[in-house]
């Protein structure tokens, strides 16, 4: 009895690692609820846009002479180790695999679009086909090429639901692409069974003031798709305009489809700040006209953020909302990652958005086990949610469960029972796993004493990603370094075999204490010695048990990143950080400082503090109150290089000629804390979404006539129809300057503004935002002359805040 009772549970574990191809039907039930046709349990989906086959990753893939179908072999790849089981089909064939009667053109877009529904099948994964974009799939890098055949570029987004030789062209397209034959698999895209519902339009120009001709737009859409005998779930957007729902839900569309972006777009700079408030509810999804109707989340993101944290907050408020599939926009290609060269405004890759994707990884186990329709409160309540936790604080994303571990970031959370988990995946360490680089990792339980490891290299940054990209910059980069890795598992003990199964390193290691070196690639960790491969299981998941995809070497010099504060405090020790970048490390790093009024350098050691960190503390004894220049000088061997000019010099060199340095300033207990300054915060700050057309803030800097400073001019936009909203309202993130300054805020009694009123009898709401939203409001009267106003603090009162964008 013993025996069999082992066997069994070897038997429950390599079964949990096989793969399974993307094959189950599903249908919809009577309370509009999509479900599995052969166990009747609801479907989760999670996963992201995939993009190469059309527009702009087509492109980015060209300028970098990469074999696209070999991207999209990785991508699948990594898709699948992820955890995730949707993407959504984003194809511009209404551009780029069409002509202006929609009749289908066989070319290499319509070609990738097949080889990637076959690969995704292959691992699993199920998709939401969108075949119809709209927009211009010239965009970004190609706006003056007019070649595009399609009946999109023909006749223009705003004509598509009100143009009867447009709609006639949308028909003629649905019908073909529907019928057309996947090469690679021999079926029909209207039968292929990986694809599980159809979007018929993404983001189409509705007209909710014309009812009747709302649905019949979609009503016609919906009768070619069924013309062709297609059977599968059909949605259409209401998140353009949810005046729409009322036609949708008049209409024979089965399900409705909605977007979230509720950090903005395009901010041209990667965000500061808490956004969790931002994401407690999506009211518009519970709107009585869309009961009963499936919901899918066509796209999403938090652009412009790298956080840990966002993802998971985003996926419980979208199962509270009933959502049951959900798909990122947009997934960065392994090739094109480095520099975020897909799309400005987002950023998710496997290897090099590690924090991200973890969080990633996360919200896709909250898709699946979080129960729909289900609220957890109000932020700061709703930060723990069923087994999930996030934290802006530490900037991290968890889930710790009986059988899973998954976290997105450093975290102390211990699992219930070490020895009933099956995963381990991470960015950071945790009670079980403490590592020290900056990749993600991956640990899968193969059987009773037998792990699989999985470690990808550290993610460093060089540039700011959400800056314009181009194919000539990189903004993070993949180094692969030999790390110490600690595991603690019960099975494996404190002594067990660490084996390389793809190359790189020693081929079979031993750890001590359950530490061991580790450099990326895959392992298998064993309590009983070496292990025969061919005893190993073919997969684990949907992906090969030795695959392994690496991302490509990069060429780049060191580089040298500040991370001091603009500010210290005068007599006090200062911690000066720096970001060093290379493949090998440094022998040592020196900081060197001096005044900005000139002088010589004094130079400080800098000690390694974890990864690519560095630290020097420079005595409170060397700073004198005033403005400072420093730079940052590496060595190796007898050479050395001192930035941010990458000088093959060091500033105590009688020939050193360098001009660039950083800047820092010394200042006094009561020195007064500048908390904006239009000419270097105006570009940060965030604004009023006053529509799609208004994404970026709306105002101008002048020059005062009295100083000659930067001045920052701040008025309610009018629209064509000479109407204003209530209210515009503009914020910046100061957490870093306060923080510099911490010790001595407390002495603080006013906030002082200078400004004038545009007009007489003015008002301005000045609201001062903690980390957790709560929020202080001052009124501030304004007449149109200048004059400085003491407000003093007492006078602020908590109030609402408001949430931007």
């Amino acid at each position: 009895m013993k025996s069999r009772l082992v066997l069994a549970v070897v038997a429950t574990i390599a079964s949990s690692v096989q793969a399974q191809r993307a094959d189950r039907a599903v249908y919809l039930d009577n309370a509009g609820v999509v479900r599995w046709r052969d166990d009747k349990q609801e479907v989760t989906l999670f996963g992201a846009n995939y993009v190469l086959p059309t527009a702009s990753d087509y492109r980015a893939a060209g300028y970098l002479h990469a074999d696209r179908k070999k991207m999209i072999d990785e991508d699948m790849a990594q898709f699948a180790r992820m955890g995730w089981d949707g993407l959504r089909l984003t194809f511009w064939g209404d551009w780029e695999a069409s002509d202006s009667a929609g009749n289908l053109i066989a070319n290499d877009h319509l070609d990738l679009q097949d080889y990637l529904i076959a690969r995704a099948r292959e691992r699993g994964i199920y998709m939401l086909f969108s075949p119809i974009q709209l927009y211009g799939s010239n965009w970004p890098d190609a706006l003056s090429d007019t070649s595009a055949p399609g009946f999109g570029r023909h006749f223009g987004k705003a004509r598509m639901g009100t143009d009867p030789a447009a709609l006639a062209a949308q028909v003629n397209y649905l019908r073909q692409i529907l019928n057309h034959v996947n090469r690679y698999t021999g079926v029909a895209l209207k039968d292929e069974p990986a694809i599980l519902f159809i979007e018929l339009v993404n983001e189409p120009w509705h007209h909710p003031e014309d009812l009747p001709g709302s649905i019949r737009y979609i009503n016609a859409l919906i009768d070619a798709v069924r013309s062709t005998g297609c059977n599968k779930l059909v949605f259409y957007n209401v998140s353009q305009d949810f005046r729409i729902a009322e036609a949708i839900r008049r209409s024979r569309a089965q399900g409705v489809t909605f977007g979230w972006y509720p950090t903005g777009l395009n901010s041209g700079h990667e965000l500061e700040g808490n956004y969790l408030r931002g994401v407690d509810t999506f009211p518009d999804m519970l709107r009585p006209e869309l009961a009963r109707m499936p919901r899918i989340v066509y796209e999403f993101d938090s652009p412009d953020l790298r956080t840990g944290y966002m993802y998971p907050a985003m996926a419980r408020t979208f199962r509270a909302v009933g959502a049951q599939f959900a798909a990122m926009f947009a997934y960065d290609m392994l090739q094109t990652a480095s520099r975020n060269l897909g799309w400005q405004t987002h950023y998710l890759n496997l290897v090099y958005t590690p924090r991200k994707a973890m969080s990633a990884i996360i919200a896709a186990e909250a898709m699946r086990r979080l129960p729909r329709l289900r609220s957890y409160g109000p932020y700061p309540e709703n930060a723990r949610f069923g087994d999930f936790h996030v934290s802006y604080v530490g900037d991290l994303g968890e889930l710790v469960a009986r059988d899973a571990l998954l976290y997105a970031g450093s975290t102390q959370a211990a699992p219930p029972d070490r020895g009933a988990l099956r995963r381990i995946a991470g960015c950071g360490s945790s009670p079980v796993v403490s590592y020290e680089g900056e990749g993600i990792y991956f640990l899968d339980k193969v059987r009773p004493g037998v792990w699989r490891l999985e470690v990808y290299p550290d993610a460093v940054p060089v540039r700011d990603p959400f800056e314009p990209p181009s194919r000539d910059k990189l903004v993070t980069r993949a180094i692969s370094r030999s790390w110490h890795m600690t595991v603690r598992l019960p099975d494996l003990g404190g002594e067990f075999t660490v084996q390389a199964m793809n190359g790189g390193g020693q081929p079979v290691a031993r750890s001590e204490a359950g530490r061991f070196a580790v450099i990326p690639g895959v392992y298998v960790l064993s309590a009983s010695g070496p292990v025969d491969p061919a005893t190993l299981p073919a997969r684990v998941g949907q992906i090969g048990f030795t695959e392994y995809h690496a991302p490509p070497v990069d060429s780049l010099p060191p580089s040298v990143q500040p991370l001091a504060a603009t500010e210290y405090l005068v007599g006090r020790p200062a911690e000066l950080r720096a970001r060093v970048v290379d493949r090998t490390p440094p022998d040592s790093v020196k900081l060197f400082i001096r005044p900005t009024a000139g002088g010589f350098y004094r130079g400080f050691t800098m000690q390694s503090a974890g990864g690519y960190l560095y630290a020097a503390s420079v005595p409170g004894t060397a700073l004198r109150e005033g403005p400072y220049q420093f730079v940052v000088t590496l060595f190796r061997g007898d050479s050395s290089v001192t930035f941010p000019e990458g000088l093959h010099l060091k500033p105590t060199d009688w020939d050193y000629h360098g001009t660039a340095s950083w800047q820092l300033d010394v200042v006094g207990p009561r020195t007064p804390l500048r908390l904006f300054e239009p000419g270097r915060d105006a570009a940060r700050l965030a604004f009023t979404r006053i529509g799609d057309a208004g994404r970026r803030g709306l105002f101008r800097l002048t020059l005062s006539q009295v100083t000659g400073e930067p001045v920052f001019h701040f008025e309610l936009p009018v629209d064509a129809r000479s109407s204003s909203p209530p209210d515009y309202t503009a914020s910046l993130v100061v957490k870093e300057r306060i923080g510099a300054r911490q010790e001595t805020m407390s002495a603080a009694d006013e906030l002082h503004v200078r400004l004038r009123g545009l007009g007489a009898r003015q008002i301005l709401h000045v609201t001062l935002m903690e980390d957790d939203g709560t929020s202080w409001s001052a009124a501030v009267p304004v007449d149109s002359s200048w004059s400085e106003r003491a407000v003093p603090l007492t006078d602020f009162t908590i109030g609402r805040g408001v949430l931007l964008p």
